[in-house]
């Protein structure tokens, strides 16, 4: 669908993608629940609904996509999907979790524990086996422990969505992580043009034209310089540094690049 569709179509489209994911919540959780009936250890468990929720995730994308609300591009999609691999990303957008799951065929993730309590999403992430963030050294023993056995992991760093025009700030878990399961580190920078979804901004809300998620994923991080000495504190705060400053960069040589700014269209790029 054209980038010019009218923009009460695309706010139409909106709301029935909303409806669609709470609705889809709903129907994952049947045979997420009957996933957990099934044989098989926990692990084994888990990563058929990671699975059940990739595709899931899929075809929502494929559905704000055809409804003209967004399109998905990603680039070095080859570099995901390794085993014991940690995936960090910015937050730009509430949609930018669905994209990136929907790149990962078995990925757990450390969600907020009010998930558990919400009717739509507590199917979904307890069937996937999913971490909750309530205790803190749990989290990360269940993680590392997670990365360790060979699975993939997803992790924003910042813990909330990135505000607008404001470079990033890293909570220290996702490096402690890293250090401690010595693990493949891949970061995934993500962009969406023009911004939506952000932090605190309601749905209705939507841009001035289709808005894309671009995935960008990089080359993996090596952790050998920063293990020195070990997995010390002053070990985490420098790889939670250097993220940060990573990612810093990143963004500001992408808005130093002509038509990358908040004007700049995206239909340079091939169709989804």
């Amino acid at each position: 669908m054209s980038d010019s569709a009218p923009r009460w179509w695309r706010l139409i489209g909106t709301a029935l993608s909303f409806t669609a994911f709470g609705l889809g919540a709903l129907v994952l959780a049947v045979p997420i629940t009957l996933n957990r009936l099934l044989p098989g250890p926990a692990p084994a468990r888990a990563r058929r609904g990671q699975y059940l929720v990739h595709r899931a995730f899929r075809l929502h994308l494929w559905l704000m996509e055809t409804l003209g609300v967004m399109r998905c591009r990603v680039d070095g999609a080859e570099r995901l999907n390794g085993k014991g691999q940690l995936v960090i990303a910015n937050h730009p957008s509430l949609i930018d979790v669905v994209c990136l799951i929907a790149q990962l065929r078995h990925a757990n993730c450390i969600v907020k524990a009010q998930l558990w309590r919400n009717p739509f999403t507590r199917g979904p992430v307890s069937g996937a086996g999913y971490i909750s963030n309530r205790d803190s050294a749990q989290m990360v023993d269940e993680a590392v422990a997670w990365l360790r056995g060979g699975g993939t992991m997803v992790i924003f760093p910042e813990g909330t969505r990135t505000r607008p025009n404001r470079p990033p700030r890293f909570q220290r878990g996702a490096a402690n992580i890293a250090l401690r399961a010595d693990c493949r580190l891949t970061p995934v920078r993500v962009r969406c043009t023009p911004t939506t979804l952000t932090k605190a901004e309601p749905w209705y809300r939507i841009p001035p034209r289709r808005f894309l998620i671009h995935l960008q994923v990089g080359e993996d991080i090596e952790l050998g310089p920063f293990l020195d000495d070990g997995v010390t504190p002053m070990a985490v705060r420098r790889l939670t540094h250097y993220l940060e400053q990573r990612f810093t960069q990143e963004t500001d040589a992408h808005e130093r690049q002509p038509g990358t700014g908040p004007q700049a269209t995206d239909h340079q790029h091939p169709g989804s």
